[in-house]
């Protein structure tokens, strides 16, 4: 009673097949079989994992894919013309040995690079010339026998069968399944019986056991995307128990379903039962499976190879030579603190065998800057290397900033570094296209996302159609699935919906999507087909080359296998910064170095902490802006420790010690004067990774492999019993210096923080870039803006940065069809719209109209317009119209192009003219905005849509739009800059930015400029108060409240108290009021104190 399943699916057939490797190679084994293929949808990416599943469970790996082969060949692209024609058909292949295995690499490498066409695809010419080693089947009703049956056309079917049995002999099997058509599989048996071709049964298996099944219709659900039947009520659908009748009422016409198929891995009697059910009795289909399994030799397993490319000449010397070579360009060859740091890394760096690592990325580097690519200062813990400094591959001192080498090198470890570049990311290519040129064999890394943290939950709710409104209340507070599970604020969701959390808990892990590792490259001496399959994906960093070679596997397993990681990462601020260069050069002749600036430019870091960083280098985002701000940056060493008190949970920890301690708060403390020499920077608060190991070693008495182990587990929370032993060891050390109690407690505050200790070496490195945009935005402001312009191709970004260059009263002249260029230009010291910039203007129009001119006049510009072949349409020259772009004397402005401008330019009507930016900084994001609860929100008002009593109002900022109810007869304007007082989705108060005074006496504008009120802990002020009438005549009010911190409150007054609010509760007045909430969640005012 023996069978081998050889047509599998795993996880990484995406969100199609469910289970991992693992999954199903232990049920197979609890099916009581000793062999598992696995065959993918024409994919390989499976088979390493598949692979150490099998050794550790103790079965034998078959190793193959469920390929596409195309009918007639694999250039072939006329499906797309003639219907008739199936552009892509299934087929598999199992590797039978070493050779064989090889064979599909390559074969799938050539159907993702040759054959793609919405699936990567061979043909019989490349399956005839690489056959060796293989063993085929002939494929499910997808096959391109099975379709020929279906046709009716025997013939075919009957030679498309000789053809492959000559090719593969008794390699070649024809693959019946139960759940086919009975006529279809009759067929298959009688030509296999007439032409002595071997039948198998195969079991199509897309998930791993019959409980898995309604896991799988789910997957099947997200991936298909099934409309819901218009006449389902989704709450008689939650009385539905059974899950399966569950989606079927709410889906009941399912393109793709499995939900009748036994698509898992049945035991052999499990499926010669499906077999007899479906007319089939022979066992020989069976045995057939164990002959292919038995034919089947042992892979290759790869593991630790060395496969980087190496230099001619001995590679320690060569790094030896250029690292002297480079200290002594920086003139610090004669420091002794240098020399022996430079001696110390070298050492390292030869005993690890890393020398060729740093010369390929060295060459990398340099040959990019001397074809002026501008390369990043540096990037990750690299930056704490001096053999990196002074090969030019930072530009980071690591001494002067008291960074680690050992932080980014453990001589204990033997995984090669990582040293993460940025290149602008407009030239990132033409650095892959060198890496390819210099190294022959070059390929990127895939990447895999998978269900996870709340997006999990968002998809489980999603397959019951759980209203999104619910949904993204429940999600708001949390980020992680265990936030969610933990979260007081999902209680209600989690008991509401236990279904959603069974099915997210079931989803977890699993693979979602594939992609491409945004900065790795692999770089290799030899053929990387031999060691890992290789097939193409779209890179969205590069819109130019198409679909480019990429390993099938992720980071971890290249790595493992031996083939190392460069990390070329494509970075819009350099290219932003290479404009403004190339700008200033053009119109000054003036050549800035940045690396010379003075990193201490008191009028930089006043910008920056008075809140103008729009265009700054990760400071521009709320969150970051607010923190300058609070800080009050004044030296360089702040704007590092920005980095690390920026991300969530550290400002309110280490970030608040900070400040406090830098505004002479808080008391500077330090636990052991050994402690200030690396902490006095930060005020004795450890907000770096670096930190914790400086005082592992100086205090505690460790080594740095050891200061470095400890900065990984306590970072990653693992293995505990290790952790407790650096703790014995740390404790005892540090106690020589100072009391085991201060001891115990510093080691306490490692674990505290050690979620939000940062990484100093990359703070070090990107903070230098935050600097460096801020200077010429502070000193070059023009050039800056032009080339932020430039570059930034999100229309709702770019506004933002158009509202920037008006404050900063830089002139931006609108497009004209004589004057603009393709994209924003600098003109007499003023920026000009691009005719590209124009909705409705492709590329190819904005060049059309730029070759036919100058244009005398609108009618010779309409003249050549109409010609034939001109390619400028008539929607191109409504669009100019609109915005007044082809004006002349014989075609003048209207007055009413103003009103056009954010549509077709992205230019609201705006004046922020001395308005400090801790107002703006009060409003909530769209992003975030919330259908509950009172906030202040600021935004350019895009369109009104007005109805019987209402209008809604779509509010646009930086994160998206957002639609806010008003009255009917609301007196905002389009096209204006607003900051709203919102009320539960309403409009409560509103003021235009130009309106916008201090002096005004105005409660809501007396909210923006407030830091706080002069209020009991129990008392409200109130900033709104709204009446309105009721359908019965009555009165009730809206009121928001404003506690001493200057959170909003939105309560209602129902008509009983509404007299009485009028009295005490009016804007402006002080008030203590008893609040009850509603069952909708709606606060009401009780009574008043």
């Amino acid at each position: 009673m023996s069978f081998t399943h050889l047509h599998v699916h795993s996880y990484y057939s995406l969100m199609d097949g469910l289970n991992s490797p693992a999954e199903l190679v232990k049920a197979a084994i609890d099916a009581g079989q000793t062999a598992l293929a696995i065959t993918d949808h024409g994919t390989l990416s499976s088979h390493r994992e598949m692979q150490i599943a099998c050794k550790d469970q103790g079965i034998k790996p078959i190793l193959g894919v469920e390929a596409y082969i195309s009918p007639t060949d694999r250039f072939d692209r006329s499906s797309k013309t003639d219907k008739s024609i199936q552009a892509y058909n299934h087929i598999i292949l199992l590797a039978k040995n070493k050779k064989g295995l090889e064979n599909i690499n390559i074969l799938q490498e050539l159907a993702w690079n040759e054959g793609f066409y919405h699936k990567p695809r061979i043909d019989r010419e490349v399956l005839n010339d690489y056959s060796e080693g293989i063993i085929v089947l002939s494929g499910c009703l997808n096959g391109l026998i099975s379709k020929a049956i279906d046709k009716g056309n025997m013939e075919e079917a009957e030679l498309l069968l000789k053809g492959f049995k000559q090719t593969f002999g008794q390699d070649f099997y024809v693959e019946v399944q139960s759940h086919n058509p009975m006529e279809i599989n009759s067929a298959l048996l009688e030509l296999a019986d007439k032409l002595g071709i071997k039948a198998v049964a195969t079991g199509d298996a897309h998930f791993a056991k019959e409980e898995d099944r309604v896991l799988e219709e789910a997957m099947l659900i997200l991936s298909t995307s099934p409309k819901m039947d218009k006449d389902a009520d989704f709450d008689m659908s939650r009385n539905i128990k059974d899950i399966n009748d569950r989606l079927n009422y709410l889906y009941p016409d399912r393109k793709i379903s499995f939900q009748n198929y036994n698509l898992f891995i049945q035991s052999r009697s499990e499926i010669e039962a499906d077999f007899n059910k479906a007319g089939i009795s022979r066992t020989d289909i069976y045995e057939n499976t164990m002959e292919i399994a038995n034919k089947v030799s042992e892979y290759d397993f790869y593991q630790g190879l060395d496969l980087l490319p190496v230099p001619k000449t001995n590679a320690d010397e060569k790094l030896r030579e250029l690292a002297e070579k480079g200290l002594e360009s920086l003139q610090k060859a004669s420091d002794p603190i240098y020399r022996e740091r430079l001696e110390e890394e070298l050492e390292v760096i030869a005993s690890k065998n890393f020398a060729s690592y740093f010369l390929v990325v060295a060459d990398m580097i340099n040959w990019a800057k001397e074809n002026n690519i501008k390369v990043g200062p540096g990037r990750g813990s690299a930056a704490g290397s001096l053999v990196c400094y002074a090969l030019g591959i930072t530009e980071v001192d690591p001494i002067k900033y008291d960074l680690l080498f050992f932080r980014f090198i453990n001589p204990e470890r033997n995984d090669f570094p990582d040293i993460d570049t940025d290149f602008e990311d407009r030239r990132r290519k033409e650095v892959k296209d060198y890496l390819k040129k210099k190294f022959k064999y070059v390929a990127s890394i895939s990447t895999f996302t998978y269900f996870k943290d709340k997006g999990v939950v968002r998809d489980a709710s999603r397959v019951f159609m759980v209203p999104l409104q619910e949904v993204n209340r429940a999600l708001k507070s949390v980020d992680t699935f265990e936030d969610f599970i933990d979260s007081p604020n999902t209680k209600e969701f989690r008991l509401r919906y236990p279904e959603v959390v069974w099915l997210a808990e079931r989803l977890r892990g699993r693979i979602r999507s594939v992609g491409v590792h945004a900065a790795g490259v692999v770089v290799a001496k030899d053929d990387i087909r031999k060691y890992a399959p290789v097939e193409s994906r779209e890179d969205s960093q590069d819109k130019v080359s198409g679909r480019i070679p990429v390993v099938a596997y992720d980071m971890d397993t290249v790595a493992d296998i031996g083939l190392i990681k460069l990390d070329a990462l494509g970075l819009k601020t350099l290219s932003v910064i290479s404009d403004t260069l190339a700008s200033i050069k053009e119109r000054y002749n003036k050549d800035i170095v940045l690396s010379d600036l003075d990193l201490d430019d008191q009028k930089v870091y006043k910008m920056l902490s008075e809140g103008y960083t729009k265009g700054v280098f990760q400071a521009e985002a709320t969150p970051y802006t607010n923190l300058l701000m609070k800080m009050g940056v004044d030296k360089f060493e702040d704007l590092v420790a920005s980095n690390a008190l920026v991300r969530p949970g550290a400002m309110n920890t280490v970030g608040a010690a900070y400040i406090n301690r830098k505004h002479g708060r808080e008391a500077v403390d330090y636990s052991h004067k050994i402690m200030k020499e690396f902490t006095e920077n930060t005020y004795g608060v450890i907000i770096y990774q670096e930190q914790v190991m400086q005082a592992c070693v100086h205090l505690g008495g460790m080594s740095w492999s050891e200061a470095d182990k400890v900065r990984k587990i306590i970072g990653k929370k693992k293995d505990a019993k290790e952790f407790d032993q650096f703790k014995d060891q740390f404790v005892t050390g540090a106690s020589k210096q100072i009391t085991q109690k201060k001891a115990e407690q510093l080691w306490h505050d490692f674990e505290a923080h050690a979620g939000y200790s940062f990484n100093r070496s990359h703070a070090v490195a990107y903070s230098m870039l935050s600097y460096y945009t801020a200077w010429l935005k502070s000193y070059y402001p023009l050039e800056f803006m032009f080339s932020i312009l430039k570059n930034e191709n999100d229309k709702d970004a770019r506004t933002e940065y158009l509202i920037e260059a008006k404050r900063l009263g830089l002139r931006i002249r609108l497009p004209h069809i004589n004057e603009s260029e393709m994209y924003f230009s600098l003109k007499d010291n003023g920026i000009i719209f691009g005719l590209a910039e124009v909705k409705f203007i492709s590329d190819s129009i904005a060049n059309k109209i730029m070759e036919r001119r100058p244009y005398e006049n609108y009618s010779d510009f309409i003249d050549k317009a109409s010609k034939k072949g001109s390619g400028i349409n008539s929607r191109a020259i409504s669009a100019l119209n609109a915005i007044g772009g082809a004006a002349f004397p014989d075609n003048p402005r209207q007055g009413s192009e103003k009103d056009n401008y954010y549509e077709y330019l992205g230019i609201p009507t705006f004046n922020l003219e001395g308005i400090p930016p801790r107002i703006k900084a009060q409003a909530r994001p769209i992003e975030e905005f919330d259908d509950l609860g009172s906030f202040v929100m600021f935004g350019m008002v895009k369109s009104i849509k007005r109805g019987t009593g209402w209008a809604r109002v779509e509010l646009v900022d930086e994160t998206g739009s957002i639609g806010l109810f008003h009255t009917e007869q609301t007196q905002i304007e389009t096209g204006q800059m607003y900051f709203i007082l919102v009320g539960d989705n309403r409009i409560a108060r509103y003021i235009k930015v130009t309106e916008i005074d201090p002096k005004l006496p105005d409660m809501f504008v007396d909210y923006l400029y407030r830091k706080e009120y002069d209020l009991e802990d129990d008392e409200y002020i109130v900033v709104n108060f709204t009446p309105y009438t009721t359908k019965a005549g009555k009165t009730m009010s809206h009121i928001v409240l404003s506690n001493k911190d200057k959170e909003l409150t939105r309560v209602i007054v129902f008509p009983t108290m509404y007299k009485m609010s009028l009295a005490k509760m009016r804007e402006g007045m002080k008030c203590k009021p008893v609040l009850s909430k509603l069952d909708d969640g709606t606060l009401m005012v009780k009574e008043i104190k």
